[in-house]
């Protein structure tokens, strides 16, 4: 081979391995998997609060928003001591909201029933939930009850203990902190005879926050 054809072929050699280094370089790391999935909130919460709340048919002091069923919104609540309950709807009829295990209907389910007298003053029940029906509860312990209709619109809001009163039926026994359970809802669109049949009921399962 002729010193020229070997400066030639030199060059060559040289100029592919200057192209060579030039390239981007190529990234052999894989992405490693993302083990952490990311955490998703409830979506009905029943809220811890530090103080008592006010039994007036106001939501605020709430710090959950409402649970939509049947047509009304449910707001949740509890402390050490109580489960706050309100519950308002556009109906002119009476109104129940109910505590039952996840999942679980009307059936054994601990029921609160707000409703008009015909004479027109506030009152209420504690019922258990028997099939599809349901009848008074030997004990009660519904605590600051309160019931109001203005416009159309009626509110039902009370407070109860987070132990429920044994021996009465119910599937449960208390609302426990981090422990998810049923909310039954019915209403009435028209009536306060609260043993008439719901125009609308409806279920929405809950977490009680820790």
């Amino acid at each position: 081979m002729s010193k020229k054809y070997a400066l030639i072929l030199f060059l060559a050699v040289a100029l592919l391995v200057m192209v060579g280094c030039e390239a981007d370089p190529v990234d052999d790391a894989v992405d490693e998997p993302d083990d952490e999935e990311p955490i998703e909130e409830p979506e009905n919460l029943m809220g811890r609060v530090e103080e008592p709340l006010n039994m007036d048919g106001s939501s605020e002091g709430y710090p959950a928003g409402p649970i939509e069923s049947a047509g009304a919104a449910i707001y949740l609540a509890y402390d050490d001591d109580f489960i706050y309950v309100l519950m308002e709807a556009e109906v002119e009829g009476w109104l129940s909201v109910g505590f039952n295990d996840s999942g679980g209907g009307m059936n054994g389910a601990n029921m609160i029933l707000g409703y008009l007298t015909e004479e027109g003053e506030p009152a209420f029940r504690d019922d258990v939930g028997s099939g599809h029906a349901h009848s008074e509860a030997d004990e009660t312990a519904i605590s600051q009850p309160y019931f109001e209709r203005s416009n159309g619109r009626s509110v039902l809001e009370f407070a109860y203990p987070l132990s429920f009163p044994a021996d009465q039926g119910y599937n449960v026994e208390e609302i426990a902190p981090g422990e998810t359970y049923s909310l039954i809802v019915g209403l009435h669109s028209s009536s306060d005879n609260i043993d008439s049949k719901h125009s609308t009921r409806g279920m929405a399962d809950f977490e009680v926050q820790p």
